[in-house]
């Protein structure tokens, strides 16, 4: 019965990433699951797969870490406001005031460039929920997102 009822949640969240990527079938969209702790990026309403790209290959979904237990990571539609590389984190995608989609503080940058170089599959945000509200991915998940997306992708995060 659980594994009923987790399938037919899985297959809804599917559903509503796909509802909303033909929704903006006409430009890049990020939709990301709260319960899931998944981004998808979608492309000409379609989820990103199999794309080449700085030396990595790019699927979507990706894991993302969230707000930390005192802090919430807010819900409803949004749209990129702001791209900003001169941040306290590596690249930032600010959706809604201060929050938004980044990776870890700049500070770190080298270090995960080498550790990712070293292994691709390397991973250090996302193991633990641990933003104040935002959403937080890999080193070079975001350094792709950041060069794919503009100004006004709409961004949808869901329970």
């Amino acid at each position: 019965m659980k594994d009923e009822r987790e399938f037919v949640r899985l297959l809804f969240l599917q559903q509503q990433v796909m509802e909303f990527a033909a929704k903006h079938w006409n430009q890049d969209a990020i939709i990301v699951s709260k319960k899931d702790h998944l981004l998808y990026y979608c492309r000409y309403g379609r989820i990103v797969k199999n794309e080449y790209w700085g030396g990595n290959v790019y699927n979507f979904p990706v894991k993302v870490s969230l707000a930390s237990k005192y802090y919430r990571t807010p819900e409803g539609e949004f749209r990129v406001e702001i791209k900003n590389d001169q941040s306290q984190y590596i690249k930032f995608l600010g959706f809604k005031g201060l929050y938004g989609i980044h990776s870890a503080a700049t500070r770190l940058a080298s270090f995960l460039d080498k550790m990712e170089k070293q292994d691709p599959g390397f991973t250090f945000v996302t193991k633990k929920d641990d933003t104040r509200g935002c959403v937080a991915v890999e080193n070079r998940v975001i350094q792709y997102l950041y060069a794919m997306v503009d100004v006004n992708t709409p961004v949808l995060i869901v329970p």
